[in-house]
């Protein structure tokens, strides 16, 4: 009986505890996202907004707070220092994810940048400390203290969403991930007006490379100086989700077809006018945009009706991206419409094969 009693005991032990670890490693959706504010990423906007580099935020209350609190720092080192900036563009906030472990803030240089092309190196890494500077002059921390249950208020809708329709799970379904899932974080920007914008985590920030990044504005531009920042995007968390996923998703599998994909550039239209609209300017540039539009496209056959898939296609043909629908149907005809243990990475050269098929080069067509 003894010996019996041990041996279930046992069981009931080593059950317990492969419970546990499936726990530990399949992480339910709530706690795969983050929703916040993070606190880099405000102090560089309100530096910029400062310096008149940044598009205007929506009217609120915490707009019309922030400007009162941080208005008599309007000619600190760090704002002079992003008036001389030369190219200065609404996403370079981005780099206050280089700042962490506040208050007492860490400063981690990038290895690479677009930030040092665009103004160089030197100049954007003083200006990152000038910034941390200006953090600790102005006694940003204690604002950002002084607002935490508003943000973590405006968190809560879009946490339970993305949780809630399965937006992630979706997304990792289609690449066929054998990794560890990543995590998610969303980036809350009240001062942010103009839109969302997705962050190479481990460009930036190598210490947060298992994230995939984004944030995104207060884009109610009805709003009075009364109003509370609120960030229920509707059915753009899907768009969200998926496109600016897809961004951080394919950026390697990009980078190691490099070659590959340079091969394609005779399909890029310099003089067209909807690249200049768009702000692109050299094939990687197109081929990466219309490459996450063709996944959007292809998941919205997936997961959506066919009507939305069919609207989702239209835009992207009204806004110039005219491969995007060529890369949904090799995607939905050769990997998501066939039961396969291929992943999306032993699958994606099959893209670019399949544009050079269909648009052949005069050379290739007289072979």
């Amino acid at each position: 009986m003894k010996t019996l009693l041990t041996f279930l005991l046992l069981f009931l032990t080593i059950n317990a505890l492969v419970a546990q670890s499936r726990a530990a490693t399949a992480l339910p959706p709530t706690d795969r996202i983050t929703v916040t504010v993070h606190p880099g990423i405000e102090l560089f906007t309100i530096v910029q907004l400062l310096a008149g580099k940044y598009p205007m935020p929506n009217k609120s209350v915490y707009a019309k707070e922030t400007e009162a609190y941080f208005v008599p720092f309007a000619n600190h080192p760090a704002v002079q220092q992003a008036r001389r900036l030369q190219q200065v563009y609404s996403d370079l906030p981005e780099l206050g994810y280089c700042l962490d472990n506040f208050p007492d803030v860490r400063l981690h240089y990038p290895a690479q940048s677009n930030w040092y092309t665009l103004n160089d190196r030197d100049t954007i890494q003083t200006y990152m400390r000038l910034c941390k500077q200006f953090a600790e002059d102005s006694h940003f921390w204690a604002f950002y203290q002084k607002h935490q249950a508003d943000y973590a208020a405006w968190a809560k809708p879009m946490q339970a969403r993305l949780a809630g329709e399965g937006l992630v799970d979706k997304l990792d379904s289609f690449y066929r991930l054998r990794t560890k899932a990543a995590r998610w974080t969303v980036f809350l920007d009240p001062l942010n007006s103009w839109g969302a914008h997705a962050i190479t985590a481990k460009t930036l920030n190598p210490r947060y490379a298992d994230q995939v990044v984004y944030n995104v504005g207060f884009l109610n531009n009805e709003s009075t100086d009364t109003s509370v920042p609120a960030f229920n995007l509707g059915s753009e968390s899907v768009m969200m989700v998926w496109h600016e996923g897809s961004h951080i998703y394919t950026n390697a599998l990009q980078q190691k077809y490099k070659t590959d994909i340079a091969k394609l550039a005779y399909l890029f239209n310099k003089a067209d006018a909807g690249m200049k609209h768009n702000n692109i300017h050299d094939w990687a540039h197109c081929f990466d945009e219309n490459l996450v539009r063709g996944i959007t496209i292809a998941l919205f056959r997936q997961h959506q009706s066919p009507k939305e898939a069919r609207k989702q296609a239209a835009q992207d043909i009204v806004g110039d991206f005219q491969y995007a629908g060529d890369i949904a149907d090799v995607i939905s005809a050769k990997y998501t419409g066939r039961r396969t243990d291929q992943n999306f990475e032993q699958f994606f050269p099959e893209i670019f094969a399949y544009l050079a098929q269909k648009y052949p080069t005069a050379e290739s067509t007289n072979q």
